[in-house]
């Protein structure tokens, strides 16, 4: 890790858990072991930190879309419902590189503290939280419709219920504490046994 690539990660930890203004940039280089001219080097002031980060975690959520969007455009086999729950998009896509990244976890909850102080975080965070996550699951959901396991109208309703329950499970298991294996594997187990609940 590079020393700008530490004094990210070290500001990012600190963001997420005390809030963008509680925290210095003494604290910062205090936390990286550097001196504060050091961190001037890489960056012009504790807002170009946060703006990069912001940029970083932006660059990724769009390369998880970019992606999303190519399987989107493939022939996909008639699936059953049981394939739904180990899908590509669900696990790999929304768990394992957003929701369980944990860039992208500290990421989140910097800015469910932030979303009060700053339009743009708040902006961002309405759309990687929910706006992003509802879209790919209508997406999965409207090609199972579109296969015949049942109407557009069914598949709205079931995205619906679906979102809510999977804010829900996100908060409960991936925000609410530190981010663990055990919490993770709660978080999957669930979210497997709702898709298999699903009726079709």
């Amino acid at each position: 890790m590079t020393t700008k690539e530490k004094i990210m990660d070290v500001a990012l930890h600190m963001f997420s858990e005390r809030g963008y203004e509680a925290v210095s940039i003494r604290d910062i280089c205090g936390e990286v072991g550097i001196k504060e001219s050091t961190l001037y080097y890489h960056f012009k002031n504790k807002k170009d930190i946060l703006d990069s980060l912001i940029e970083k975690f932006k660059d990724h959520i769009n390369g998880l879309l970019s992606h999303i969007d190519e399987m989107d455009g493939v022939p996909h086999k008639k699936l059953k419902q049981r394939d739904v729950a180990s899908s590509k998009v669900l696990d790999t896509y929304m768990m394992d590189s957003y929701l369980f990244d944990p860039f992208c976890n500290l990421m989140i909850r910097l800015m469910m503290i932030e979303q009060f102080h700053n339009e743009e975080i708040r902006a961002l965070y309405e759309k990687t939280l929910f706006t992003d996550p509802y879209n790919i699951y209508m997406n999965v959901f409207k090609r199972l419709a579109l296969q015949g396991a049942f109407s557009d109208e069914q598949a709205e309703q079931i995205v619906r219920q679906y979102h809510a329950y999977m804010t829900m499970l996100t908060f409960k298991y991936l925000l609410n504490g530190e981010l663990t294996d055990k919490r993770k594997k709660a978080y999957a187990k669930e979210v497997h046994n709702l898709m298999r609940g699903i009726s079709l």
